[in-house]
Formats: C-alpha cells, structure tokens, sequence
C-alpha cells in the first residue's frame, strides 16, 4: 500500500524514569514495524529520550507526576484533528499490528453505543495469566452478544492501561466527558442516580462505587464515562490481549501480587461465556 494511502496512527506513550527504558523500546520498535499503517510516536516523559523509532519526544515537569499518563489524553485531543487514528499506551504494554485491525473490523459491525476493547496478560515460559481478573472484577456472564457473526462480552474491570480509538470514537468521547481532564466518578454515579431518580437521600461517603487510581483512570474514563460499553471479542479472545511485558504480577514482585487468574481459570469462563 503506497505510504500516501495508508491510515495515519498517533500513538501516544507515557514514560516515567529509567527503569523501563528496554519495555519502552520494544514497544516503540513493535508500533514502527507495523505495515498497513503510518504510525508517529509521541512520548510524554519527565526525562529526555534518544531511543530509535520514537518521533516526538515532550519532556514534561509536574509537581505530581502520578498526572504524568493524563498528559496523554491532553496530547491526544490537541492532535486529534490530524489523524485517523490513536493509541494511548503505558510504557510496558506491547501493541500489536492486529489490535489495530481488529479495532476497525469491530467498529464496523459493533452497535453504535458498544466499543471493542483489550484484555491485560503477563506470561511465565507457556503459562498465560490475566492480573485484571481478580477481585472484585468478573465477567458479565448475561452480557454477551453476537455481532457480524463474532461473540462479544462485557468484563467488568475495564482497565487495561491503554486504548485504541478512531477519530469519530474520539470525537464522541470528547463530546461525553472534558477529555482533557479526569472524570470525577462520585460526582458522575450522583449525576446518573439523580437523573433516573433511583434515589432521594444520600450520604457522599457511602456512595458504592469502585474507584480506579488516578494513573488508572486515563484509560477506565474512556470505558466508563465515554457513552460506549467496552466489549471483548470472546469467539477471537487471543486476538485481543495485551502483553505487559514486566509479568510482575505473577510473582508479586514489587508488592505488585493480585489474585490472579491462571489461563486454565480465564479459559474456563470464556468456554462458559461462549455457550
């Protein structure tokens, strides 16, 4: 395909420190090596970069770095008139050539209110695992739906520290939620109650909803508060994982250890999503 014709990709990557230079460069090489697409690769970072494949470079100074990742979504919606299409990624999470495919092919036969999405693993030899799937986070066993002759179901963790969009998901997205600012989740749950009139009294420290870290909520806004519900494509589940490269939640290194899900426990619940 001449360069002229192909898709034009931005993909926006999050780098703090040095301690995940080698993740970062082989996501950088990885998201260069794709063929179908044009892909420019912007890096927001507190530190300067000279890594090979990387096209922009924002060294960015904060008080708060845990608000690093946001920038991001800053950068993404000031060029989000210039691509097709765009990538939001943390440091150690490896995109592949046909996340993005899938994507298009999904949006094409997805309702218009549903938008597709990934599912975290981390490897150890040939064993996969899902730290993702742990308390209190399962699938929603009556959510699934056939569409252009593909499964498709709802996880209830829709965290996967990255997401794919195309620039009318963009746009609608932007047209839900300030894009360039995190969603504050109690004041959205009191919106949603009061507007369906669910409830007359209300204590703002009781409020039941799960609140994702600050870090996680540049990507978990998009899901939750962009008018799309995140589905999985179940009948083609391999074809929608993400690697985080460091594996750290298998063993727990760092005080990284969640009750994760083996590949036998996840398999189990996709056989049983599927029939």
């Amino acid at each position: 395909m001449d360069s002229q014709n192909k898709m034009h990709i931005l993909a926006v990557l999050v780098n703090y420190g040095d301690e995940q230079i080698s993740y970062l460069k082989a996501v950088v090489t990885k998201l260069k090596s794709f063929k179908k697409y044009n892909v420019h690769v912007l890096v927001n970072s507190n530190i300067p970069l000279s890594i090979e494949g990387i096209d922009t470079v924002k060294v960015i100074e904060l008080e708060d770095y845990q608000l690093l990742p946001l920038t991001c979504r800053k950068t993404i919606w000031e060029h989000r008139k210039n691509y097709d299409l765009f990538i939001y990624g943390e440091n150690d999470h490896l995109f592949l050539e046909t996340h993005i495919d899938k994507h298009l092919e999904y949006e094409n036969i997805l309702p218009s209110n549903m938008i597709s999405g990934l599912i975290q693993y981390e490897k150890s030899g040939d064993e996969f695992y899902f730290p993702g799937y742990h308390e209190p986070f399962e699938w929603d066993f009556n959510s699934v739906r056939s569409y252009g002759g593909k499964k498709f179901a709802h996880f209830k963790n829709v965290h996967q520290a990255s997401f794919i969009l195309t620039k009318n998901q963009l746009d609608k997205i932007g047209s839900k939620i300030n894009f360039c600012e995190l969603v504050d989740d109690r004041e959205s749950w009191l919106k949603i109650k009061w507007k369906n009139a669910q409830i007359k009294f209300f204590d703002r420290k009781f409020i039941p909803i799960h609140c994702y870290s600050r870090k996680c909520k540049v990507n978990t806004d998009v899901f939750k508060y962009g008018g799309y519900k995140k589905m999985i494509c179940i009948s083609e589940f391999k074809d929608n994982l993400i690697h985080h490269l460091p594996n750290l939640y298998i063993y727990g290194e760092k005080g990284r250890r969640k009750l994760r899900s083996d590949e036998n426990t996840m398999m189990a619940c996709i056989n049983k999503l599927l029939k």
